[in-house]
């Protein structure tokens, strides 16, 4: 089990492989959600949830949901930067954010998760408590992560407007 303190700031850093430039010549936006995706997975690893549990347990995370803003650009070779803050958590479920910045620190985009705690045992998937630690971990990093809040841009719906 990770440290508390880790896991109530978790971030990571990649580089933008070729595999993820479009025919624009920059970042594809099925990229995006790659590079967050891989992020979660790393944090599901610090906080516990990792290989050894899933093959223990035949319990994961599911994405209920997901939300990318888009900003700027990036193109390949490009240092990235990803953090990931809870923004609350319950006993199965996690509300996350994660960031996506350059080198130079401004931010490319941005993506808002729900994801669900969920028993594969059986054969039939079902939502699950988290385990004890897990819970306490994920309490502690909501808690941290209040002080970014509020998110304006996580509190606008997608639409065109109907004036």
């Amino acid at each position: 089990m990770t440290d508390r303190r880790a896991a109530a700031s978790f971030t990571r850093k990649t580089r933008v492989g070729r595999e993820w430039v479009d025919y624009n010549g920059h970042m594809a936006d099925f990229a995006y959600a790659i590079a967050f995706s891989e992020t979660m997975t790393a944090y599901m690893d610090e906080i516990g949830l990792d290989a050894a549990y899933r093959a223990a347990t035949s319990a994961t995370l599911y994405t209920l949901d997901m939300r990318t803003g888009y900003l700027r650009e990036c193109h390949e070779g490009d240092a990235l930067n990803l953090s990931l803050h809870v923004l609350a958590a319950d006993s199965k479920r996690l509300h996350g954010y994660l960031e996506m910045h350059n080198a130079g620190g401004a931010l490319l985009a941005w993506s808002e998760l729900m994801m669900l705690h969920v028993s594969q045992a059986g054969g039939r998937p079902k939502a699950a408590a988290f385990p004890a630690e897990v819970a306490s971990l994920l309490d502690l990093a909501a808690a941290d992560s209040a002080e970014i809040l509020p998110l304006p841009h996580l509190e606008r719906r997608i639409g065109l407007s109907r004036t």
